[in-house]
């Protein structure tokens, strides 16, 4: 009876934190035709010859872990998303758009101060500069997004791109 017991209070405590953690985006507006709104994402992970091996390494996996759960945000957001290569894959029409994204500073923080420090010590942390495009060459509209986290990288890409979603769902529902 008290090993199920403590098996009910320890997954009863796992689902609240979960629930807590889960992503909170503005839903997608709808589009005039009544299709879903289209965004082609193009990620730039701002790799500069003058990185080391180490630097590259690190923005290729950020850059590979975005790849992947950037459009998961916006489809869960209600959009269509897909990811490009490159920008000519990305062709404008009536409610299609081009989200790019450009790694601008990443630090992947300590692990083992995260782990044994606490406190924020060895926070991995990250900026992006997002741009959103339409019909026109002109961005529609376009900002900056700086998280930080004591948990692990992969938190502070997901923060990023949920932010960057819903810069792009309050842009696309005036």
């Amino acid at each position: 009876m008290g090993k199920r017991f403590g098996l009910a209070a320890v997954m009863t405590i796992m689902t609240v934190v979960v629930l807590s953690c889960a992503a909170h985006v503005q839903q997608a507006p709808k589009a005039a035709s009544g299709k879903g709104i289209s965004i082609y994402v193009l990620i730039d992970r701002g790799i500069q010859k003058s990185f080391t091996d180490y630097q590259i390494k690190n923005r290729e996996q950020v850059g590979d872990f975005m790849d992947q759960d950037l459009p998961r945000v916006l489809n869960d957001a209600g959009y269509v998303a897909k990811l490009i290569q490159k920008r000519s894959e990305y062709k404008p029409a009536q409610d299609a758009y081009l989200l790019t994204v450009k790694i601008t500073n990443y630090n992947p923080g300590a692990k083992a101060a995260r782990m044994f420090v606490g406190y924020g010590a060895g926070a991995a942390s990250m900026e992006t500069h997002y741009e959103l495009y339409g019909k026109g060459a002109k961005a529609l509209t376009e900002g900056k997004q700086g998280v930080g986290s004591g948990r692990d990288w992969r938190n502070v890409i997901r923060k990023i791109n949920e932010l960057t979603v819903d810069a792009v769902t309050e842009k696309l529902g005036k």
